[in-house]
């Protein structure tokens, strides 16, 4: 995936259908922030603009949370789907790389006719949570509390900002 002047434009309840399948276990508005603290995640590291779309009940909204990520809510009278492909079709996809995440047939076939890239929700989820696995991965770096036994306690793993405090501590023997 390209980086720097690119957008994904999300079908937002599509997605979550994707990396939620036992959703029934967790609310809906439960699943919407999970998704969309994987969207910013994604969207950091990939140095790109995410705008996620959901079907509205009530009125149009469009919603900063104080973050980059553009999150709509449609119309009652319009649909995720409508409002995507309206969209794409008003961009100018010479000047702007778009990439739609949908597993919708309609939206990826008139999405791609105004120039856009798609990629279906199922492999876009998989990508979402194979990122989200490698960095809490990578977040792990080995260093563990014991006990007296020196066995690890809880496998509870400290950041490298506790270690450099115990370190600045212990090494100038405050402790």
């Amino acid at each position: 995936m390209k980086r720097g002047n690119t957008e994904y434009v999300v079908d937002g309840y599509n997605l979550i259908h994707c990396l939620f399948p036992d959703g029934k276990k967790t609310s809906l508005e439960e699943m919407r922030r999970k998704t969309e603290a994987l969207l910013l995640a994604f969207q950091k590291e990939q140095r790109c603009s995410v705008t996620i779309v959901y079907d509205g009940k009530e009125c149009f909204r469009e919603l900063a949370s104080g973050t980059s990520l553009h999150i709509v809510f449609t119309p009652a009278s319009k649909s995720a789907d409508r409002w995507i492909i309206d969209y794409v079709k008003s961009l100018n996809t010479k000047i702007k790389l778009v990439t739609i995440v949908s597993t919708d047939n309609e939206i990826r076939r008139d999405a791609t006719a105004f120039g856009a890239q798609c990629i279906r929700s199922e492999d876009f989820a998989k990508l979402l949570k194979s990122r989200s696995t490698s960095r809490n991965n990578e977040n792990k770096r080995g260093f563990y509390l014991h006990d007296k036994e020196n066995k690890a306690i809880d496998a509870e793993v400290l950041c490298e900002q506790e270690i450099a405090l115990w370190k600045k501590l212990f090494i100038k023997g405050k402790l």
